[in-house]
């Protein structure tokens, strides 16, 4: 069934109930620091591996006006000029509320400079965007909005631009300026039903979120938006999740997709998550992805056989005879303390535990894991949290000897920004007081790349990997052009408007990156003002 047609019968059935509240918290992850006491407690049953997190699930965990309304302006709403001023610094600059019928309106921004003196830079960034959002009756909801950008980044973003034709997470980009800055926008919006506190039905385009760490090795906010429609079922000690979602490969040339659009691919998602008790979170994760076309050019579309939503994937794929990609995995949280918890990953995308058995084996093992954890609270000091974070993903994971059927969207990988091939060890000090936000952030990784467009050693998950002979000649992790890359970025912040995040940051970004025979280095010091709702992932 063709994605469109699914996508057509969801919104005339929306359309015909009418439409629903903004249920999901943004996934920015500095948005809900101040409440993770409460989200990851004990005592409630909360599924913190599936984000972002339904809102009329995480309200009833703390409350929100008392934790928000000691760093709110008392602006006294007696003239026009006052109450927007009251209604921009405290909450959104255009509220409707009519009994049943409610709406939001804001304007988003991010206007930041930066300049890195060593080298005599400046780069900038000029974001203008508006979120809109409507609660009709206590069922329906809609969100949407767009950024608009322009913004100039460091030499290894724009490598970056040029190899992958996106900014980012944020999109495709065009260049302006005589090529020293990049334009481009991100559209997003969804609507959302939610018939009963067991069910609900989200459409739109956005990101998703899988795990409890910094980065996901199952499903990550890394890739910018896609088409999607969610539905998710709490019974007894368990949530649901299916996916059912859209994706573009934007790496072919361009004359052989006008008039026709980019190629699509296709997938179909299962995540189960047991609460098996107080402490331990336990995840089963499924996916499949295909290409629209079957073997002789023919439109494929929709499969109808992954549109069942409780049967299991693999199995399916096999019992069709396709080539299609399967990934499997495993998702972990163990709640130590009120405070503490550990978390953990698994993914295997192809692993013959036959082969791991024969000494000298050359068969490429495909699968990738995580582990961490998170303190916060430390020493009774609240607002004060660490993380630490070690993810390990062998050369050639999320990959495909059919390269549309890659584990990506739009240019990126759809779990980690390294893509595959890497170690990398993550810390995180983070520090909310009031109105004021510390953090630091810390990345080491080592991985290994192609010297030449003529290899493929594992990193590069787009490549069609049958081409490359050293795929049959075994795999060790970073193999390849050996290359250690650390990026340490220090922030503070005053909040002004907590409802969206609205914020004064200065920052400071120290970044470089080196190989057998180069090094580069960057030093950047950034100032911006911003409303921060998503996650800009440049740490690789």
């Amino acid at each position: 069934m063709h994605f469109k047609i699914v996508s057509t019968f969801f919104l005339l059935s929306v359309s015909f109930f009418g439409f629903g509240q903004s249920r999901f918290s943004p996934l920015e992850r500095q948005y809900l620091l101040s409440e993770e006491a409460s989200i990851h407690s004990k005592e409630n049953n909360l599924h913190t591996s599936i984000q972002p997190y339904f809102i009329n699930e995480t309200k009833g965990l703390y409350n929100q006006d008392s934790l928000r309304n000691g760093i709110k302006y008392n602006i006294k709403r007696n003239n026009f000029v006052n109450r927007v001023a009251g209604n921009f610094a405290n909450n959104y600059l255009l509220p409707i509320d009519s009994g049943i019928v409610s709406i939001r309106a804001t304007p988003l921004f991010d206007l930041e400079l930066q300049y890195d003196p060593s080298k005599k830079r400046q780069y900038y960034r000029n974001t203008r965007g508006v979120l809109i959002y409507g609660d009709f009756g206590t069922k329906f909801s809609f969100y949407t909005g767009f950024y608009e950008n322009q913004a100039s980044f460091p030499d290894y973003i724009n490598r970056f631009v040029d190899s992958n034709l996106v900014v980012p997470g944020q999109g495709g980009t065009k260049t302006f300026k005589g090529d020293k800055g990049q334009d481009f926008g991100i559209p997003f919006g969804y609507v959302c039903y939610a018939p009963s506190r067991f069910l609900t039905v989200q459409f739109g385009q956005d990101k998703n979120f899988i795990g409890n760490g910094y980065r996901s090795l199952l499903r990550s906010d890394n890739a910018t938006n896609n088409p999607f429609l969610k539905i998710q079922t709490s019974f007894w000690h368990v949530k649901y999740m299916i996916l059912y979602e859209q994706f573009q490969d934007i790496r072919i040339p361009a004359p052989a997709v006008l008039g026709r659009g980019y190629p699509k691919k296709y997938s179909t998602t299962h995540y189960l998550s047991w609460k098996v008790n107080k402490s331990l979170e336990f995840g089963l994760f499924e996916s499949i992805i295909w290409q629209s076309q079957d073997s002789v050019g023919g439109s494929r579309g929709y499969d109808w056989a992954y549109l069942n939503p409780v049967i299991f994937l693999r199995p399916t794929e096999f019992y069709n005879g396709s080539a299609d990609n399967a990934l499997m995995g495993i998702n972990l949280k163990y709640q130590i303390l009120h405070n503490l918890y550990t978390y953990g990953q698994v993914i295997l995308d192809d692993l013959k535990f036959a082969e791991l058995k024969k000494k000298g084996s050359k068969y490429p093992q495909k699968y990738g894991f995580q582990l961490g954890a998170r303190y916060f609270d430390i020493a009774k000091i609240k607002g004060l949290a660490i993380q630490g974070e070690f993810n390990y993903v062998m050369p050639y994971t999320y990959s495909h000897r059919l390269a549309l059927q890659n584990y990506t969207h739009y240019g990126q990988s759809l779990a980690h920004p390294q893509n595959a091939n890497f170690i990398e060890w993550i810390g995180i000090i983070d520090y909310n007081t009031k109105r004021w936000s510390f953090s630091n952030r810390l990345v080491y990784t080592t991985y290994g790349a192609d010297k030449t467009s003529a290899t493929n050693f594992g990193h590069n998950i787009f490549a069609d990997i049958h081409q490359y002979p050293i795929y049959y000649q075994g795999t060790q992790i970073t193999q390849g052009y050996k290359t250690t890359m650390i990026y340490n970025t220090l922030t503070a912040a005053y909040i002004i408007n907590p409802a969206v995040n609205m914020r004064l940051e200065l920052s400071f970004t120290y970044r470089s990156q080196t190989t057998v025979d180069t090094k580069e280095l960057d030093k950047i010091i950034g100032f911006s003002f911003k409303t921060a709702l998503f996650n800009k992932y440049y740490d690789f």
